[in-house]
């Protein structure tokens, strides 16, 4: 092994923290039964303090299984995470497959845990979980805890005193998107998942593991930043009201983006309407030219129309016309009550002929009731020698007021087409008007539109103007939270120094002395900056920079006291297969060098649970331990993790 250059020397040395005796949270013993009995063992694993190693049966060249993949690495580690709260223990596939294709239907995961000092038993099936299946026991005794449960608690309650325990010295925190962080989010960090790849160090699982509701990425970083310690609880609450005010900012462009393509829609054609120039600009809040603004002009444009189309009307005819109508229909309305009072002439003689022709007595029938005198007198008449006068009488009676019907029929004719003349002239006149006015109206109608829509764009055109304000405003309070926020960085300074030696260090330790790296803080949260130079080789290099040395500082800066990490790492087959050997066995040194610091191996405050289908250097690759924990061989099924092949 190399000597120690974990930390440079012309800073202060560095030891373990004297406060941290062990992790937060360790695991002791994974337990898989094929029931739930005691004697269904089908695999046991226990672990230590520091470096655990679970590696394949490294194999001879020669055709044959592939030893290092399909025997059960990821598996194992999905069960772990299971233990501790996440609902899955892998894909749907995999758990159908322990069903059907094992027969491990009643299979189940027993992983005794440390919590700050406390034993726990945890036990889950591995199927379809139902909550009343899943329990945890206050004791290191698994066995017991199985046939004797009696102080059990449900899963989810043993959840929520390792969330209780990993944020204890933690600031409230609430994300982004307005829920608080949980341990659920830390666990994913700590227990990358192999399929994520590795890429980033904010990028912790994959949709392929079927790990439930997951973060993005930038609020990963926000967690790894408070985790670290590098955020207190004023830093906490700033980022939150800076959240806001970057959502608020957001709504307010969007806002006035929407407002002014909506104000730049309605100005261009509004003011070729009133016939402004090309120069006319809206001034301020007031779109307007030359202190004329689009609402007066288009009222005043309603008002003049109205005024002329008033003037229109009085110009008219229309007037005399009806009135000369008026007469003109009076005249023939007597003309035809004079006709008619000489045709009830003509039937009244007409009538008087006839009955004296036949009875010259008829005519005085209906006296015959009256008085006497009346009587003699129709005999007389009856007996009247001017019988024949009498008729001729009434005949020229009847020629003269047929003659004069003749010439009140014709004066009636003459005064129905003055009347029919004098109608068509109002009616031409009406016409004319009418069309007149209905140009007229129709300009109202369009200027009246105009005006509504200037109204509407006076509106607009205000809102446009607050709604700038208040983005100026906003603009203004997300700068002012920004410098608020970065001085209160300045004050981690320290810290984050220290952070960044101990990742400058491992990046060394990694790569050769003129390897450097520091930690950032931004207003995205916490990244790791490996020099660029660290990563010529493309995606393995930077697999190694920005992820594995990454998470192994942070695993160390907790040990030396530097942020609240809970000192509990797993990587799940890390290696990139083109990263070269040497290179990734540097990871396991350092983590045995950073064991090494302790006085004895019962004091040793982290846990790093690894597996590799890469062998780790000679001195650490003894099966007989103390660092590699399980060897699992794709060769027989005896070595594969569930002793069966699916």
């Amino acid at each position: 092994m190399q000597t120690s250059t974990l930390f440079p020397l012309h800073e202060e040395p560095l030891a373990p923290a004297a406060g941290r005796r062990g992790p937060v949270l360790w695991l002791q013993r994974v337990i898989i039964l094929s029931q739930l009995d005691p004697t269904a063992v089908i695999r046991d694993i226990s672990f230590r303090l520091g470096l655990n190693i679970i590696k394949t049966k490294k194999m001879k060249v020669r055709g044959g299984p592939v030893a290092g993949h399909s025997v059960g690495k990821t598996l194992l580690m999905r069960m772990i995470r299971y233990t501790l709260g996440e609902q899955h223990f892998g894909t749907q596939d995999t758990q159908d497959n322990l069903a059907s294709t094992l027969g491990l239907e009643n299979a189940h995961v027993v992983a005794q845990w440390n919590v700050q000092g406390q034993a726990w038993t945890v036990i889950r099936p591995l199927r379809v979980d139902q909550a009343a299946d899943s329990y945890a026991v206050a004791t290191d005794d698994w066995q017991a805890a199985i046939t004797a449960p009696d102080e059990k608690i449900p899963h989810k309650d043993f959840v929520l005193r390792v969330q209780d325990a990993m944020l204890s010295e933690l600031p409230q925190f609430s994300l982004p998107r307005g829920r608080e962080a949980r341990w659920l989010d830390i666990l994913a960090w700590l227990s990358r998942d192999y399929q994520c790849g590795y890429r980033k160090a904010n990028e912790w699982r994959h949709d392929d593991a079927n790990p439930g509701a997951t973060l993005d990425r930038d609020e990963n970083s926000l967690i790894m930043q408070w985790v670290m310690g590098l955020m207190n609880a004023d830093e906490v609450e700033l980022r939150l009201k800076h959240g806001k005010l970057l959502k608020d900012r957001g709504h307010l462009k969007t806002s006035v983006e929407q407002l002014q393509r909506r104000l730049d829609t309605l100005w261009e054609p509004l003011r070729e309407t009133i016939e402004l120039g090309d120069e006319a600009e809206m001034d301020g809040d007031q779109p307007s030219f030359d202190s004329v603004n689009p609402v007066t002009v288009a009222n005043k444009k309603v008002r003049s129309l109205t005024g002329l189309r008033s003037e229109r009307v009085a110009e008219s005819k229309i007037a005399k016309l009806q009135e000369e109508y008026a007469i003109a229909q009076q005249a023939v309305t007597d003309a035809a009550a004079a006709v008619g009072e000489c045709q009830g002439r003509i039937k009244l003689i007409t009538q008087q002929i006839a009955e004296y022709e036949i009875d010259p007595t008829k005519p005085f029938v209906r006296c015959q009731a009256e008085s006497c005198w009346i009587k003699e007198r129709a005999k007389q008449t009856a007996n009247d020698p001017a019988r024949d006068s009498h008729l001729d009488d009434f005949r020229e009676k009847l020629e003269a007021v047929e003659k004069q019907i003749k010439v009140e029929r014709q004066s009636k004719k003459a005064l129905e087409r003055s009347a029919a003349a004098a109608r068509d002239a109002l009616t031409d006149e009406e016409k004319r008007l009418a069309k007149e006015l209905s140009s007229i109206n129709q300009k109202i109608g369009q200027w009246k539109g105009v005006a509504k829509e200037a109204l509407r764009l006076d509106a607009l055109a205000k809102s446009v103007s607050q709604a700038a304000k208040k983005l100026k405003k906003a603009d203004s309070d997300v700068e002012n939270s920004l410098k608020t926020l970065e001085e209160l960085r300045r004050k981690y300074h320290r810290k984050l120094r220290k952070f960044s030696s101990v990742y400058d260090q491992v990046l060394k330790e990694i790569f050769g002395p003129t390897a450097t790296g520091d930690i950032q803080v931004d207003g995205n949260g916490l990244h790791p900056a490996p020099d660029k130079r660290l990563a010529p080789a493309g995606a393995a290099m930077s697999v190694m920079t920005t992820v594995l040395a990454f998470d192994v500082s942070c695993l160390a800066a907790s040990v030396y006291g530097i942020g609240h990490h809970p000192r509990l790492l797993l990587h799940d087959s890390p290696r990139e297969g083109d990263m070269e050997g040497p290179l990734f066995g540097r990871l396991f040194e350092i983590v045995e060098e950073l064991e090494s610091k302790f006085d004895s191996s019962h004091n040793v405050s982290f846990q790093y649970i690894v597996t590799t289908t890469s062998e780790p250097p000679r001195h650490l690759a003894s099966s007989k331990g103390p660092y590699v924990v399980e060897t699992l061989d794709a060769t027989t099924d005896d070595g594969l993790l569930m002793r069966k092949r699916f």
